[in-house]
């Protein structure tokens, strides 16, 4: 049992908090600081890919070994972000150096298959359940938009539900209501969300075809299923939303969303990029829902570029080169020999003890920031399953985007930069996870700097 600890008295203010920690930040990353302003002049804001950016700047990693990474100025971390979770054993695992070194000096990517293709898809096929055959892209969001265009082809209808809130990469159509605002009367009512476009570039049409409705709420998938499910080419969910805040769905809204589009002879899409790596055969395991299709990427590339789609042999099919009228899927760099490789030996390295361990540190993790919040008196929920987390200060239940959008979001960047200098690697949002790199003792050591780091700011958390 916990003991609480009266604190000792702080009377800063948060925008004083915030001054010392940026002030903090800024003097122990001086070579950071200085290779952002070089980047800005090549590239728009230093940077190319707007997840990893944060302010002041982000922080430029050098190297990495294990669970833990270092960054330009010589500081290391314990990397509880893993490449935003695709890093399952985290960096440098020798069966995935050893597997690409073999390969390099032959060859990396050749206009033809490789037998490493059909070991990795052999991986994916014995432990999917739902998924009879797959083939490989190069990304998540090619993952999604090469799915959706089988379920279009498939149903001969155009319409997609998908959750507010829901990342799918960056596909156009999936770009609706990813991170709306709540607030905003364009956004409609809770229990009804309106789709909005989700990036400047979008064209404003896109809502036309792609609709949403709110995770975990069966009325309103219900309702909407009625009014349009006969229009209704696929549903797509992330089991466990990722960037949404690490929120799980529930058993029953799975169950609803396969009994749903089954009655109106829709796809169901379980996009599995980043929860794939939750149960041996995927988050669909534990849920016991088959889908139609599922997505993948993050951990099946061994840390290269990679995404791959499969699922019922009837609508995958469609993608036969041989048949009548063939689905074309191609790209340059799809299963190619390096990413094959380090997907086969990533994968063989992850047998169900592995999950079931990493998983374990998960929860233990999970539960231990609880109990500090609590400790501290900082008002917070912290979500998720298995080898992830998330946490959202100032909530009190977080089981929809809505939920998780109401929290103030500078909070969460505070404790971001303060977790940084206390040598925690997590992402600006407050989303960890766990690695095979990683044993009790480091998840104890990050447990006494997420302490701290909490401890150092409370005034601030606690306002």
């Amino acid at each position: 049992m916990s003991v609480h600890v009266p604190m000792a008295v702080d009377s800063r203010t948060r925008s004083e908090i915030e001054a010392d920690v940026v002030a903090d930040y800024r003097a122990s990353s001086p070579r950071s600081a200085a290779l952002h302003e070089a980047a800005r002049k090549v590239m728009p804001g230093g940077d190319t890919r707007t997840v990893a950016f944060h302010a002041p700047y982000p922080l430029a990693v050098a190297e990495g070994q294990g669970c833990r990474i270092q960054d330009a100025d010589g500081r290391t971390y314990i990397d509880l972000l893993n490449n935003y979770t695709s890093l399952i054993h985290g960096h440098g695992h020798p069966g995935v150096v050893a597997a690409v070194s073999a390969h390099l000096p032959t060859g990396t990517a050749f206009p033809a298959p490789n037998e490493a293709q059909t070991k990795l898809a052999e991986i994916i096929v014995d432990r999917v359940a739902s998924v009879d055959m797959v083939r490989f892209c190069n990304s998540g969001t090619e993952a999604v938009m090469n799915a959706l265009r089988a379920a279009r082809a498939f149903t001969g209808r155009e319409l997609v539900i998908k959750m507010e809130g829901g990342y799918h990469g960056t596909y156009d159509d999936v770009e609706v209501s990813v991170h709306p605002d709540p607030r905003d009367p364009a956004s409609g009512p809770d229990h009804a969300p309106i789709g909005v476009v989700g990036t400047r570039g979008v064209p404003r049409n896109t809502t036309e075809n792609v609709i949403v409705t709110p995770m975990n709420d069966v009325d309103a998938v219900s309702r909407l299923m009625r009014e349009r499910g006969d229009e209704v080419a696929a549903l797509i969910v992330e089991p466990v939303m990722g960037s949404a805040g690490m929120l799980p769905a529930d058993h029953a809204f799975l169950e609803a969303l396969r009994a749903l589009t089954l009655e109106h002879g829709a796809l169901l899409i379980f996009d599995e990029v980043m929860s794939f790596r939750l149960e041996a055969g995927g988050v669909q395991e534990h849920y016991r829902v088959r889908p139609d299709l599922t997505t993948f990427a993050k951990i099946i590339g061994g840390g290269f570029p990679v995404g791959g789609f499969g699922g019922r042999a009837s609508v995958m099919e469609q993608f036969d080169p041989l048949g009548p009228t063939p689905l074309w899927q191609s790209g340059t760099f799809n299963g190619n020999l390096i990413t094959m490789a380090a997907g086969v030996a990533a994968m063989e390295a992850y047998p169900p003890s592995e999950v079931a361990r990493i998983n374990a540190l998960g929860e233990r993790l999970r539960s231990g920031l609880r109990d500090t919040l609590a400790e501290n008196d900082v008002e917070a929920t912290v979500t998720g399953y298995g080898s992830f987390a998330g946490v959202h200060l100032g909530a009190r239940e977080v089981r929809s985007y809505r939920d998780a959008a109401a929290v103030d979001k500078g909070l969460a960047r505070l404790l971001h930069l303060t977790l940084l200098l206390e040598g925690v690697y997590a992402a600006p949002r407050l989303m960890m996870c766990t690695s095979t790199a990683m044993n009790e003792k480091t998840i104890d050591d990050v447990l006494a700097a997420f302490g701290r780091a909490v401890n150092g700011i409370r005034p601030a958390l606690a306002a």
